[in-house]
């Protein structure tokens, strides 16, 4: 390839790389998305920690007492049926703290790092997509009358991570959890 060809693509990539980060900072800004339901947004993008948030409707409450106990026994489901609902294999049925699967598809070792009244945490482990020591946090909770899923990722920055929200992967795969888990409802 010529030198003023080289320099042309360049130009053309460079050019394309910042229309693609001008409009990937849109949709990346916390404050834009943070009061959107059913979306994932960049909380933090540096080189020591790159995370992000999502927030996803299960279904709208009316404010009763069992609320609590609705969200209780969808949580219990989802940690013991845990192979039905969420979007990959791998890990079967039942999570217990300490037990080390591997996510299909994508070959995504985890391991089960903890598990709460109403969240389970998932790390990766090496060989992981996203890298080894990222950390999942997936809760169910109840808030503005609305059943919902919230899932918190955190960890050491890899492009991989920063590209599952920049695409919209982040999105579909967890609300195709939260689709579960209301189907389940």
């Amino acid at each position: 390839m010529k030198r003023n060809e080289m320099k042309r693509l360049a130009l053309s990539i460079g050019a394309v790389l910042l229309s693609l980060t001008g409009s990937l900072a849109v949709t990346a800004t916390p404050a834009a998305a943070a009061n959107a339901l059913n979306t994932c947004w960049t909380v933090s993008d540096i080189s020591s920690n790159y995370e992000y948030k999502c927030e996803f409707r299960i279904y709208t409450m009316a404010n009763t007492p069992s609320n609590d106990l609705i969200k209780q026994a969808t949580f219990k489901n989802a940690i013991t049926h845990f192979s039905d609902f969420f979007p990959f294999s791998g890990c079967g049925s039942v999570l217990v703290v300490g037990k080390s699967c591997t996510l299909m598809p994508g070959n995504a070792p985890v391991k089960v790092d903890s598990i709460g009244d109403n969240y389970f945490i998932l790390k990766s482990l090496p060989g992981h997509p996203e890298g080894a020591d990222r950390y999942i946090k997936f809760a169910l909770y109840i808030q503005d009358g609305e059943f919902r899923l919230g899932v918190r990722a955190w960890g050491p920055w890899t492009s991989v991570a920063k590209a599952t929200v920049i695409s919209g992967g982040a999105s579909a795969i967890w609300g195709s959890y939260a689709d579960n888990l209301r189907a389940a409802g």
